[in-house]
């Protein structure tokens, strides 16, 4: 564990071979985003501002020329995080060799590591058990060590990652909190995150990739919100459709006894983007994952993360997938 209360920045170290998905797991905690990366050439950095804390993180490239650039930064690394993809089982004997020399090179001989066993979410992937015996690990006994199954795409093992990063760096636990009431059939959910206000306070529904204008119909979620407010749902969308034409939204989700999948109180579909239905645990991932971000803004939620963290990086369209898809009309 590191010192607590002697200083207010760590320094961590994000390494790995090439392909990893290095960046794409730092993205998503420092920019509150996920999008497709190019290859990290030599050395980057971001950093984090949570609570008290302000985590400095290199971003290291994998590609081999770049690998030596790590060993001068590691006398100053507070923590290491070496990511691997746990789906290329031809590198792994690579993976293995690059994770001895780093740790060889490690000066600080107590600076905390963990492994990331990335892109889990594959088939056919180096299982836990496996990298924990051929990386030796159990015969570490200089360092905290911890390994993590995690994944860009499902979002699962990242928030693991945080808590342990920050309890290694601060020596305290970290909890988060998310806004939800339950009762006999439902569970209330807030915010919805297909919710998309614009400046001038018009709002539009995202959900099922449609851009619907609504009209946001605030009950107040801790105080109000309900099954009562469930059955008068119907009467004041009829009455925005009669009036305005617009869909009304109340802004928070709900989920039936038994599914996993969040529904809209108002027209009961279930919360779809880009193909990816929402699950409980992935909206509640991305919301505390969004606050981790949001730290830096403010103690207000920002809605583009959240929507954005639900979103897939397999669903996004790099610049180089515009250009494949528009030689195609040519």
């Amino acid at each position: 564990m590191l010192d607590k209360g002697k200083e207010k920045s760590r320094v961590i170290l994000f390494c790995g071979l090439s392909n990893a998905g290095k960046t794409t797991i730092q993205n998503i905690f420092t920019k509150g985003d996920v999008f497709k990366t190019a290859p990290t050439l030599g050395v980057s950095l971001n950093t984090l501002s949570f609570k008290d804390m302000n985590f400095r993180i290199f971003d290291l490239g994998g590609q081999e020329r770049f690998r030596e650039e790590i060993t001068p930064l590691l006398p100053f690394a507070d923590l290491i995080v070496f990511v691997m993809d746990a789906s290329d089982k031809k590198r792994f004997e690579e993976v293995k060799g690059e994770f001895h020399r780093i740790l060889k090179n490690t000066s600080k001989k107590l600076t905390p590591v963990c492994i990331l066993r990335h892109k889990s979410d594959l088939k056919k992937t180096i299982k836990e058990k496996h990298v924990i015996n051929k990386l030796g690990l159990k015969g570490i006994m200089n360092r905290p060590w911890n390994v993590f199954s995690t994944s860009a795409v499902t979002l699962d093992g990242l928030l693991d990652v945080f808590k342990w990063i920050y309890e290694q760096s601060v020596g305290e636990k970290l909890e988060f909190v998310v806004d939800k009431k339950k009762e006999e059939e439902y569970s209330f959910h807030y915010p919805c995150p297909m919710k998309k206000e614009f400046e001038n306070g018009t709002t539009y529904c995202l959900n099922r990739d449609e851009f619907i204008e609504t009209e946001t119909t605030n009950f107040g979620f801790h105080e109000e919100v309900n099954k009562m407010v469930l059955q008068i749902l119907p009467d004041l969308r009829k009455d925005a459709l009669e009036g305005s034409g617009n869909e009304i939204c109340p802004d928070f989700c709900i989920k039936k006894n038994g599914e996993d999948v969040l529904r809209c109180p108002v027209t009961k579909y279930q919360i779809k983007t880009r193909g990816i239905k929402v699950t409980l645990k992935r909206y509640e991932d991305s919301l505390v994952l969004s606050q981790i971000y949001g730290a830096k803004i403010g103690n207000e939620l920002c809605r583009e993360c959240i929507y954005k963290l639900i979103i897939s990086p397999d669903t996004i369209l790099s610049d180089e997938d515009l250009k494949q898809i528009a030689k195609t009309f040519k």
